[in-house]
């Protein structure tokens, strides 16, 4: 439902519909010649906020020559310059129709045949015409904010279609054939009267963006996992009771299921790059821990609202979160490894009955709560170990326990050239997944860091690094990721083959003149990040090997040709090549994002 503030304004923008009777000879006169002209030659219409009741009729023949234009054809006029060659005319591709009081939508509008962005939205349209289905090329479609509560049958051919936007509106159901929409990335059905979707929402499986929020869902198709290149799924404000496993969706980034009928935690076992998870306002009683290992990259965790009652030490297994409300639940302790996380920097705990933290400590924000919890930890220490303090020139290397508990080895920002052989000893007990020796002045990697194992993110930037040891691929078999950037880096050892779990890899700012050909031969490699170096070429045949390379970023470097056969590497969802020295594709084409890119690209291939 739109707002009482947008309902004024559109009552403002369409005065003259609203005062005086609108007749079909008004509408007609909002298209004059010079935007008939300027839609001749730039191929772009725009009539957004007209007060248009019916689209204009020259519209719908755009794209033809008058009568009087073929008369003045036919019998040779010349025409000064400053005429526009109409008969050179650029057919219609954008059409706006948007913010007036549209009711319908003309059949004709299957005429425009080669339109490929369609703007409705803010209009009072109860339906959309079966000939829109006949529109092959369009790509785009905005229809939001109307009134509209089915679709037309018809409507489900549009086969090229990449955006579509469908928000505040009346519908109510969805027929399975949405699924025929196999190129959608982006797909908005907030705000309607949805209760269920079609198994046929499976078929999507090039979606990257789906939103339908705020609508009457209890459960989500379990189909849904079929949408491997999901990235983010917001389907708060609904009825959701039943979720499935989430698990194959590894792409995914931002999952928001607040303010919903949820009692148990979400299944988010292998949502390894998932770096949001909203889950406030629900009757969630339990923090499931089996899936928190797999949630690495987890920034932003909201449980606020639900009916927790404990906060599981394996908690501190999300080393990257930056954000963590358990605010108005039923938790009476809080633990003492929640003041040694890393990287949290909101810790919201207000609205519980705690024991251990005291209501002017908590009042005092997030710093003053870890602080608490951390000499809470120190005290423990002091009385199981026996010791009254630790030794001042160890306090900068964290203990056995904090890496037992945290599984993280972080020394950033320490000037550090080396690590003392018994703190590395202590990190290969307690199998620490992550090293992080960022901002240091390692110049080279000791060979005895090669006794911890276990680790699965290495984390090495901004340091004076200008060769890795050999050993790094053998004994750092289970590493996902690894980021080496800001160093003197000009190879990588052969071993980096070997690193068959990896996924990501960045490697920029450093002094790279090719890719390493190890790389190439690393078969789950989906993020490769090699900007600001001094690359000349690129290789497709070898980066073809990637199968699974979904992100490729290669801006700033020395590029000065890009081979149009990049156009093929179809799985890529982000292509960076801004910054390089070659003329095309120009810079417009750059700007337009991923898949223009490489359609650019794939259209000047030789035949």
């Amino acid at each position: 439902m739109k707002s009482g503030k947008m309902s004024v304004t559109r009552n403002r923008i369409n005065h003259r519909s609203v005062f005086k009777p609108r007749t079909k000879n008004d509408d007609n006169a909002e298209l004059s010649e010079d935007m008939v002209i300027s839609a001749r030659k730039t191929g772009q219409l725009n009539l957004s906020t007209k007060g248009l009741s019916t689209v204009p009729n020259r519209v719908w023949s755009i794209n033809e020559l008058t009568p009087e234009e073929i008369r003045q054809l036919d019998v040779g006029l010349e025409f000064n310059d400053d005429k526009e060659k109409w008969w050179e005319q650029e057919p219609l591709k954008i059409l706006d129709l948007s913010s007036n009081s549209l009711t319908e939508l003309d059949p004709k509008v299957e005429f425009l045949s080669e339109l490929s962005i369609l703007d409705l939205h803010d209009n009072i349209m109860e339906t959309l015409p079966a000939e829109i289905g006949n529109l092959s090329k369009l790509r785009k479609l905005n229809s939001s904010f109307n009134k509209i509560k089915h679709l037309p049958l018809n409507f489900y051919n549009l086969s090229e279609l990449r955006h579509l936007d469908l928000r505040n509106n009346l519908l109510k159901e969805l027929d399975p054939a949405i699924g025929d929409l196999i190129m959608l990335d982006y797909m908005n059905l907030s705000c309607n009267n949805l209760i269920s979707l079609p198994i046929g929402m499976g078929y999507l499986v090039r979606l990257v963006s789906l939103d339908i929020s705020h609508n009457m869902l209890k459960e989500l198709p379990p189909d849904i996992t079929s949408m491997r290149v999901l990235k983010k799924l917001d389907a708060n404000s609904n009825n959701l009771e039943i979720l499935p496993p989430f698990g194959e969706l590894r792409h995914m980034e931002v999952l928001v299921l607040h303010t919903n009928n949820l009692k148990n935690f979400p299944d988010t076992t292998g949502c390894a790059a998932l770096r949001e998870l909203h889950l406030a306002n629900n009757s969630i009683d339990e923090i499931d821990v089996s899936g928190l290992e797999s949630m690495g990259q987890l920034r932003t965790l909201t449980l606020a609202n639900n009916k927790i009652k404990e906060i599981p030490e394996e908690i501190v297994q999300l080393l990257n979160l930056e954000r963590l409300d358990l605010s108005c639940n039923n938790i009476s302790k809080v633990p003492g490894c929640i003041g040694i996380m890393p990287n949290l920097q909101n810790f919201v705990i207000d609205g519980n009955k705690l024991q251990n933290l005291r209501r002017d400590i908590i009042q005092c924000g997030t710093h003053r709560i870890l602080r608490h919890l951390r000499e809470s930890i120190e005290m423990e220490n002091v009385e199981s170990r026996g010791f009254s303090s630790l030794n001042a020139n160890d306090s900068i290397f964290p203990d056995k326990y904090v890496m037992r508990n945290t599984r993280l080895l972080s020394l950033t920002g320490q000037n550090l050239q080396e690590i003392p052989q018994a703190i590395l000893e202590d990190a290969s007990e307690a199998q620490i997944t992550c090293i992080d020796l960022s901002r240091n002045k390692f110049c080279n990697l000791q060979d005895n860091l090669s006794i911890v194992t276990t680790i699965t993110d290495l984390k090495l930037r901004c340091n004076q690094l200008s060769s890795l040891p050999d050993w790094i691929g053998e004994k750092y078999k289970h590493l996902r990721f690894i980021d080496l950037s800001n160093n003197r880096l000009s190879s990588l050892p052969a071993s980096i083959s070997l690193l068959e779990y990896l996924l990501e890899i960045n490697i920029s700012y450093n002094r790279f003149t090719k890719l390493p050909d190890c790389i190439y031969d690393i078969e789950r490699l989906e993020i490769l990040t090699v900007g600001n170096n001094q690359l000349s070429l690129i290789d497709v045949s070898s980066l073809s090997k990637l199968r699974r390379l979904a992100t490729l970023d290669l801006s700033n470097n020395n590029i000065v040709f890009v081979p149009p056969e990049l156009g093929n590497l179809k799985n890529l969802r982000t292509l960076l090549l801004s910054g390089n020295y070659f003329k095309q594709p120009r810079q417009a084409t750059l700007m337009k994002g991923t898949e223009e890119i490489l359609a650019y690209l794939r259209d000047r291939i030789p035949t």
